[in-house]
């Protein structure tokens, strides 16, 4: 039983509202902190002033600031990125400031929920996030002049709004395209509800979603364009009722969908014009890829799971993430490896030297069929390890891992034996630190939930995340698990599928020769070792990448009883590879990861 935890969630009218100059005069897209004072109960106006500690990125506001004259009664500016958003703001706080705007450091990925932290709790002063977008035209219009800047209950006569929560997302961020090759793998069902922030009732409420598609490199065309409304009159400060759009499902073929972007754009109108229409248009986006899965939006600069925020429970401690992955087509693909996001708290250590971390694949059978995770239908097939080394200097890493089999620890994935399989993908520290794993805020599904809920069709494998602090031995305490209050986004987490190659060679097993591969993962050198136990003519070494793409190959006929073999991979490019070493007996793939 996985058990959400609700909060009530205040409908006041919230704004950002800049007031001056004229060329930058309206309302923007914003979200409020999860900590410092309620932007519903007042108005805070003034001029805008960046702040500046006097290091190296003085905008970022992670130490005290120097230039507390000048924000004393002003709005703080400060860019993301350093440290965490509570220490930011109560940096600000004490300098003078009366509110706070953090601008995001990722271009494309809109403002986000930030985070308490460790100092969140001391902050009274409102705290809001802006898009990067915003943020650098605000950048250059203070190098002109002052910038003067309104937060809070602005209340308008007409004012309908779309945020993050909602608006539906498909049921993954990203999915495989060979995982999208019938009727059914992949239904997104559109939809929004419009909240009414003005003083006026709202009548005639419309919502419209156009997505569009591009391949990668490509231009967008559109694939669907759908409209809907709700009968009902809106009163002021309320939401609408949940407006349901024609389900869509992208195009495909007997090998898979095409691969590429699908981006949503949701716009919502009233039979009154809105005095506030830049929060009237809202877009996600999911994405096809060539081997990628996970519940969090595409990073289109990195090719990762798209990471916005970092979260732990609160002290720290021990704590893992995990999400539930179906996969429909499963039979002659395995799961590869794990890519993630950590960081460390700069309370409990300077970096994340010497800091373990572990990652999981679980096999979950449903033995009762009632679409919630038992203890007893969760078993261990895959385990990814690493400790970060002890000269490590940084706080915040994006880690992808390969996979070992859990029986055989073997550097083999883990092969999906049939079709329809259910995994479930976990990422875990145990310790005394507090340690961050990486969310994708931009990426709510609480709509989707809603409507999974109202359709009596939700299971757990539709929640974003599933927190697990808990265990039963190595087996998380899956009965026990819970969701952060209000918070229904998705853990970055993301795993890549390999497709087992179709051939009618022999597999050597370890009666034939044993593998050594170290280390794992790399920056220069991989070196292995084999220890011949049946006699071969021949060692023939191949490496390619995760598209079968040779990059090395070798043979070696002057075989003895213990082989060694290195193999300088400092140019190959970041990501996964897959050695395959072959003997007259048959052959054997293992994979290992070059990182920068």
């Amino acid at each position: 039983m996985i058990i959400l935890m609700c909060t009530a969630v205040s409908l006041s009218a919230q704004t950002v509202y800049i007031n001056s100059p004229a060329e930058l005069l309206g309302a923007y897209s914003f979200e409020a902190a999860a900590f410092g004072a309620d932007i519903t109960t007042q108005i805070w106006t003034a001029d805008a002033v960046f702040v500046d500690d006097g290091s190296a990125n003085p905008n970022q506001g992670c130490n005290a600031a120097i230039n507390a004259a000048e924000l004393a009664g002003k709005i703080a500016l400060i860019d993301r990125g350093g440290c965490e958003f509570g220490l930011k703001c109560l940096n600000a706080e004490q300098a003078g400031a009366i509110a706070a705007i953090v601008f995001n450091n990722a271009p494309g990925a809109g403002p986000i929920v930030m985070g308490a932290g460790v100092n969140g709790g001391a902050v009274t002063i409102p705290c809001v996030m802006l898009s990067y977008e915003d943020g650098q035209l605000i950048r250059a219009a203070l190098a002109m002049g002052p910038v003067n800047i309104s937060i809070g209950n602005l209340v308008f006569p007409n004012d309908l709004r779309l945020g993050a929560s909602n608006i539906a997302n498909a049921p993954l961020g990203i999915v495989p395209s060979a995982q999208v090759k019938a009727a059914g793998d992949f239904v997104f069902t559109p939809g929004a509800t419009a909240l009414n922030a003005g003083s006026n009732d709202a009548s005639g409420i419309t919502v419209n979603a156009v997505i569009e598609y591009a391949p990668f490199g490509g231009t967008n065309t559109e694939v669907y364009n759908e409209t809907g409304s709700s009968a009902e009159a809106l009163l002021s400060d309320s939401t609408s009722e949940f407006v349901v759009l024609p389900p869509f499902e992208p195009s495909f073929t007997s090998s898979g969908a095409d691969e590429g972007v699908y981006t949503v754009t949701y716009s919502v109108t009233s039979d009154s014009t809105d005095d506030v229409s830049t929060d009237n248009q809202l877009s996600s986006s999911f994405t096809v890829s060539e081997n990628l899965y996970s519940k969090a939006s595409w990073n289109p600069a990195t090719g990762d799971p798209r990471t916005t925020i970092l979260r732990t429970i609160s002290g720290g401690g021990n704590i893992e993430f995990v999400s539930v992955l179906n996969i429909p087509h499963g039979f002659g693909y395995r799961i590869d490896s794990v890519i993630f996001t950590m960081s460390i708290s700069s309370q409990s250590a300077p970096n994340l030297a010497n800091v373990p971390v572990e990652a999981y694949v679980y096999e979950w059978n449903d033995l009762n069929q009632d679409s919630s995770i038992n203890n007893d239908e969760v078993a261990i097939v895959g385990i990814a390890t690493y400790t970060f080394p002890e000269d490590a200097t940084v706080t915040q890493a994006t880690l992808r891992l390969p996979f070992l089999d859990f029986f055989t620890f073997e550097e083999t994935g883990v092969v999906i034996p049939e079709d329809d399989k259910d995994y479930i993908i976990g990422v875990r520290y145990q310790g005394a630190a507090i340690v961050f794993f990486g969310f994708d805020d931009t990426y709510d599904y609480q709509q989707y939930l809603d409507l999974q809920t109202a359709t009596g069709a939700l299971t757990d494998r539709d929640y974003g995340y599933l927190g697990i602090n808990a265990w039963n031995d190595l087996i998380p305490d899956f009965e026990a698990a819970f969701l952060f209050t209000g918070t229904t986004t998705a853990t970055s987490t993301g795993v890549v599928m390999g497709q087992i190659p179709n051939s009618t060679e022999e597999v050597a097993g370890p009666e034939a020769f044993e593998v050594k591969m170290f280390p794992n993962p790399t920056s220069d050198i991989l070196q292995v070792n084999l220890n011949i136990k049946q006699q071969t003519s021949f060692v023939e070494y191949l490496i390619t990448d995760m598209t079968g793409k040779q990059i090395f190959s070798t043979r070696d006929t002057d075989v003895f009883e213990t082989e060694q073999a290195a193999f300088n991979v400092s140019r190959l490019p970041a990501g996964q590879y897959n050695l395959s070493i072959r003997t007259a007996q048959g052959v054997r793939a293992s994979s290992f990861v070059v990182k920068r």
